[in-house]
């Protein structure tokens, strides 16, 4: 089976974005709405009304957690909201066909006059998308429209719309609105709420405690066995950065234990929850979701990622075992708490597959010192 790679370097243009939407650049004036795109590593990253505050509420939804990021980003929406962000020389100008824009908002059955939307473009990778925000006429995001750009992007598109489909019943996840299969693309709604800070929260530990358990188990061995296959590919790449670290993991899964499988989320982050004063926390962005997923998975990507993107410095996998959340998660989903290092290594290859397709050195080699430390600590 062929691997399917993320090209690094892979940029679109503003015409390929809208063409991706089935949309034109408009070549009416009184037929075409004027666009500005901000750019990002690989091309533009979004694409935003120019009308002063048109997208002033969308933006204010993104909130990079770095003082660097912040500070920028502050200065990205003041300029936006005062009509002066198309004097910066990195800001270009579109124009987008008012009926091509409309015909989304006519698909998901989502009313405006306006037919504006904030496009943010996602990063190279083999799940490529497009998130589209729809604003009614007060501007404000009335849902969120996902497009997949790569055939992998169109798979995760359709995945997290079953996903929002099957959890209905929990109120964990916003609200789906509709699915267009033949265009890679469906709808949620826009969940209103506060972004949580980094630190985890008790009202997180909360949450990943009552995510719905799946009745079966899950054989380690067998995991050990899945896992190998994907893996093989890269095998060579992984030895000559750190020798034997791949057999070594792989081997240390191979116990004839089987734990519960239960849902999880697959990006459980600050970014991707909101507290919503009426119905409190909800998840969003469920793209990786599984409901046969192995418990401590969402807990190990809360610290994991919290720890690559902002505290290396502070310990990685000897840190995260330390915390005292993680004996508390395993008590009270009635867990050994001496399978912690298994599954962190389950979860820790699971990334690895990710970031090897991606192509990206810096999160493997992150990922490889940290399977290297759980070894050591066994």
């Amino acid at each position: 089976m062929e691997i399917e790679l993320a090209r690094p370097s892979e940029a679109l243009g503003t015409a390929e974005i809208l063409n991706a939407l089935g949309i034109n650049g408009g070549e009416v004036a009184e037929d075409s709405e004027p666009y500005l795109a901000i750019p990002g590593n690989w091309g533009p990253r979004w694409l935003i009304p120019a009308q002063p505050r048109a997208s002033a509420f969308a933006l204010s939804t993104w909130h990079p957690y770095t003082i660097p990021s912040r500070l920028k980003w502050f200065a990205i929406r003041m300029a936006a909201r005062a009509g002066a962000l198309q004097l910066a020389r990195s800001v270009s100008s579109v124009t987008v066909s008012r009926p091509g824009a409309r015909q989304w908002f006519e698909r998901c059955g989502i009313s405006s006059r306006t037919s504006e939307m904030v496009i943010l473009v996602g990063n190279p990778s083999p799940d490529r998308k497009l998130v589209v925000f729809l604003l009614d006429e007060a501007h404000r995001v009335a849902a969120v429209l996902k497009v997949g750009l790569t055939a992998g992007g169109g798979m995760s598109v359709l995945h997290e719309a079953e996903m929002l489909r099957l959890l209905e019943p929990y109120n964990l996840a916003p609200k789906l609105l509709s699915v267009h299969s033949e265009l890679q693309a469906a709808t949620q709604e826009y969940v209103h709420g506060a972004m949580p800070g980094r630190g985890f929260r008790p009202e997180f530990m909360n949450i990943l405690c009552r995510l719905p358990r799946s009745g079966a188990l899950k054989n380690l061995a067998q995991l050990a066995g899945e896992i190998a296959p994907r893996l093989a590919p890269f095998k060579d790449q992984l030895d000559k950065i750190m020798p034997g670290i791949l057999d070594r993991s792989i081997s240390s899964l191979s116990l004839d234990i089987s734990v519960p499988t239960m849902l999880v989320h697959g990006d459980f982050t600050p970014w991707n929850m909101r507290h919503n004063l009426k119905v409190g926390y909800v998840l969003v962005d469920w793209e990786w979701a599984d409901f046969a997923g192995l418990p401590a998975y969402d807990l190990l990507h809360f610290q994991f990622s919290d720890d690559r993107l902002f505290s290396q410095e502070t310990g990685g996998y000897a840190a995260i075992r330390a915390k005292s959340i993680c004996a508390e998660y395993f008590r009270r989903m009635d867990l050994d708490a001496e399978l912690l290092p298994q599954l962190a290594v389950a979860y820790l290859l699971d990334r690895l597959e990710s970031h090897c397709r991606q192509r990206n050195d810096q999160l493997t080699a992150y990922t490889l010192r940290e399977l290297a430390a759980v070894a050591e600590s066994s």
